[in-house]
């Protein structure tokens, strides 16, 4: 990185993570949920949350990050993967879609260690080339559709998932199949050039993709942010991206 912190070696030796941060348009404000952050800095990272500024602020950020966080929220504009917004389709953020499309590819382009959770699957995706469901409930066989949209306390795990062996997502859980919670309504479709699913749920959805290299780029739909507390098997998503990002620094 290009500039020094102040502070003894420990925290001098901590990746610098961005977390891209949802945006309230009536009440002008950006704003975070704490699991995102509370859980890197558990895992040993320092944290910036990431504000949608001017168009080109993201060269900027990406030369002083060691890796970034795109985190959950509103729907993807559809223009981004060359479709139109179909009535199911909800919010929109234009400024972080901007923002985080471009953090994406810049950070890819550079090697930087990338965590997509559930909306940050979605844009992952989006960004590198591929495309998402606008929404699964008219897109996908709704006979066989799981409740992705479930009604259970944030940190309950409501369905189940099959995790690929030769994954990264398989060396944080250690398992073949894990319980994961849902709060979506939109999935990961045509995956992108260069990545795979590598999570799925039991009615084909997407629940995991990742880089086939050696880049760490991994994306989950699930949201271990509001798990890790009452399960600490749920950090291990967290610390394995803070890992990277420190082998990166």
């Amino acid at each position: 990185m290009s500039f020094k912190i102040i502070g003894d070696d420990s925290v001098k030796s901590m990746p610098l993570i961005g977390v891209s941060c949802g945006i309230d348009y009536d009440k002008g404000f950006s704003y975070l949920k704490q699991g995102y952050y509370r859980a890197l800095q558990k895992s040993g990272a320092l944290v910036v949350l990431l504000t949608a500024d001017e168009e080109g602020y993201e060269n900027k950020l990406i030369e002083r990050l060691d890796g970034i966080l795109l985190s959950g929220g509103p729907d993807i504009d559809p223009v981004h993967f060359g479709e139109e917004s179909y009535t199911f389709n909800g919010n929109i953020s234009p400024d972080r879609d901007r923002q985080e499309i471009e953090l994406a590819k810049l950070a890819f382009a550079g090697g930087k260690p990338i965590l997509g959770i559930c909306r940050g699957i979605q844009v992952l995706n989006v960004a590198l080339g591929g495309t998402i469901y606008q929404d699964i409930k008219t897109q996908v066989n709704e006979n066989k559709l799981l409740k992705h949209d479930q009604d259970a306390p944030v940190w309950y795990p409501s369905h189940s998932i099959m995790i690929n062996k030769e994954s990264r997502v398989y060396e944080c859980f250690g398992e073949e199949t894990a319980r994961v919670n849902s709060f979506h309504h939109q999935a990961v479709k045509d995956v992108a050039q260069g990545f795979k699913a590598t999570a799925q749920a039991s009615d084909g959805i997407i629940e995991a993709i990742e880089y086939i290299g050696d880049q760490y780029a991994v994306g989950v739909q699930w949201h271990p942010e509001t798990m890790w507390e009452k399960d600490n098997m749920y950090l291990e998503i967290f610390k394995a991206f803070v890992k990277a990002c420190s082998e990166d620094k």
